[in-house]
């Protein structure tokens, strides 16, 4: 039978893969973003209204000095988790992200979905609306993400199938995805790539995406169908009957546009005590934007719930002094 052998979380925004000035650099996109969110209502936001209300509150942290500072701690995060990850010797890693007009569109915008093929091709079309093209013509972001080219990475198709019709059994129904027909057109995109790449080195390990999504109304899965998906895949990856070592990621998050350090906290903290209702209680209309991939991070919470978190590393990041940019965690879930 397959063993989850490690659990990980990991944040995948383009501040985890660039340079401190990269970050500086996405900082002034934000002046445009029409993704801000107000960390008390949820509701959108301007920058000039952010910047009013914040005044000189970000403005140190928002300094290059104190970006290279944060820099160095992600690297040593990064660095922990590769390492933490090949001690494990697993055979494949089970990813859950989100996509972003990556592999679907609004023509198809499953809840929920599965990539079983025996091939992951990465994208490297444009996003919308965030970063204008290929996330904002930024090459260190592009090689981090793996959506430099099209790279080809093997999936793990048996298990692919095994979790898509395990979680059908549990009472969720799934999309299945099996190949990337025109890469040109769509492909696997950051939430996964940033694994592969961040993670591993060649070989590549075999990859199983398991896509929610976070980010697009109307069918977002509720902070609570979250973790009852996450129980359901743990479950699923029980009853497989090959012997398998897994890992298991959360690929997101935490709080971003805007830095909410608040609401960060408050999910670090439920999820360092694996306390299901305190994660579940999540208010979902914060649950937005770059919020949103806080979902991720439940479902696996969800499905390591008789492991601890080992370790964890948070960095509130503002790269303007309006208060924009990520909560970044790194975590890891061991037996």
């Amino acid at each position: 039978m397959a063993q989850l052998a490690i659990g990980i979380g990991m944040s995948h925004g383009p501040m985890v893969v660039s340079e401190p000035e990269t970050w500086l650099a996405i900082g002034e996109l934000d002046r445009d973003s029409t993704l801000l969110r107000d960390t008390r209502t949820g509701e959108p936001i301007t920058f000039a209204q952010l910047q009013e209300a914040a005044g000189n509150r970000y403005a140190e942290q928002a300094r290059l000095e104190h970006l290279r500072r944060q820099h160095e701690q992600v690297l040593a995060a990064l660095a922990r988790l590769k390492r933490e990850l090949a001690e494990a010797k697993v055979d494949a890693v089970v990813v859950v992200g989100d996509d972003q007009f990556e592999l679907f569109e609004y023509d198809n915008m499953p809840a929920l979905a599965v990539f079983y093929g025996s091939e992951l091709v990465t994208c490297t079309r444009g996003r919308r609306g965030r970063y204008g093209a290929r996330v904002g013509g930024l090459a260190d972001v592009h090689r981090g993400y793996g959506m430099d080219r099209h790279h080809r990475w093997p999936g793990e198709e048996r298990l692919g199938l095994a979790l898509i019709e395990g979680l059908i059994a549990r009472g969720f129904d799934v999309s299945a995805a099996r190949e990337i027909s025109d890469p040109e057109r769509a492909g696997i995109g950051h939430a996964f790539g940033v694994v592969a790449v961040q993670l591993m080195d060649e070989p590549k390990l075999p990859l199983v995406p398991v896509f929610i999504n976070t980010y697009w109304p109307p069918n977002q899965l509720p902070p609570g169908r979250c973790y009852e998906l996450g129980l359901a895949l743990r479950e699923a990856i029980d009853a497989y009957p090959q012997p398998l070592r897994i890992a298991l990621v959360a690929s997101g998050g935490l709080s971003h546009f805007v830095t909410d350090e608040e609401l960060d906290r408050r999910t670090l903290t439920a999820l360092r005590a694996g306390d299901r209702e305190a994660l579940c209680g999540l208010p979902a209309h914060l649950l937005n934007s770059g919020n949103s991939e806080v979902r991720n991070w439940i479902t696996v919470a969800a499905a390591c719930r008789d492991m601890q978190i080992e370790w964890h590393e948070y960095i509130p990041v503002y790269r303007t002094a309006a208060g924009t940019g990520c909560g970044l965690a790194f975590a890891r879930w061991s037996s």
